[in-house]
């Protein structure tokens, strides 16, 4: 194929009236992890602004400056967020969301950093790649595993699965996915990995298991205390981490 054949026509590109992001962003799954974002920081006036069916809107944190990203539901918008929140100026972006375990020592609430990802979406192919696997940035992957460390902040790392169909998690794939040591499965991570490394700019996830398939019958936990009190635990790591991090992971 040559050059010309494999331009895209549509490209993501700013608007002569759209704001800049912040070079570090975070990305949240539901309008409730937007709306927590911001009590938890102070939001800038009049920084909101949409993109794909996601608000937009910067908030500062401890002197860190910081958009927040979201809903996004699914690898195709997620990945379309992405793409705007990188063509407006981020460059570090972490990604919090929620899963559903596979594993009967991951219980509801209990937070989990993906180490890689076994795509089963259909947008990340689109972006051609010689990597074998889907993972985050190294660095940034490696400095949010340590922050938690030592601020007694309980994760566990692994590998997850990403799907496009969750109404077809059949039990013949959530039990071989968990023989496997899948620890978890989600909708966009595979696909963000996957585009942030073709993008070139650093991005890492934390997930809130909200729900357990393990037993094969499937455990919703998205309004228990524990996933809540989780979910708050993990805004302020996220926001504290972000707020410390050096110069040099943000080029």
């Amino acid at each position: 194929m040559t050059l010309e054949e494999n331009r895209v026509v549509i490209e993501s590109r700013k608007g002569s009236k759209e704001k800049d992001c912040e070079a570090i962003a975070i990305m949240v799954s539901c309008e409730r992890d937007l709306r927590r974002f911001c009590r938890l920081a102070t939001p800038v006036a009049d920084s909101a602004r949409t993109a794909y069916n996601a608000r937009l809107l910067d908030v500062v944190h401890a002197n860190r400056s910081i958009t927040i990203a979201g809903p996004i539901l699914g690898a195709p918008q997620a990945v379309l967020v992405l793409e705007k929140l990188i063509t407006l100026g981020s460059r570090v972006i972490i990604v919090f969301g929620w899963c559903g375990s596979l594993q009967s020592d991951l219980t509801i609430g209990d937070r989990l950093l993906p180490s890689s990802a076994r795509s089963e979406e259909g947008t990340s192919c689109h972006y051609p790649s010689n990597a074998a696997k889907f993972l985050p940035d190294t660095d940034l992957f490696g400095s949010l595993q340590d922050y938690c460390a030592q601020n007694g902040f309980s994760v566990r790392a692994g590998p997850i699965w990403t799907t496009d169909a969750p109404l077809r998690e059949t039990v013949d794939k959530v039990s071989g996915y968990g023989e496997e040591g899948f620890l978890a499965v989600e909708m966009e991570m595979s696909a963000l990995f996957h585009v942030a490394a073709y993008r070139n700019v650093r991005l890492a996830g934390l997930l809130v298991v909200s729900d357990e398939l393990f037993t094969l019958k499937w455990r919703p936990g998205f309004r228990s205390t524990r996933f809540n009190r989780a979910c708050r635990q993990a805004s302020d790591t996220l926001l504290d981490f972000c707020s410390s991090l050096p110069p040099s992971l943000l080029k």
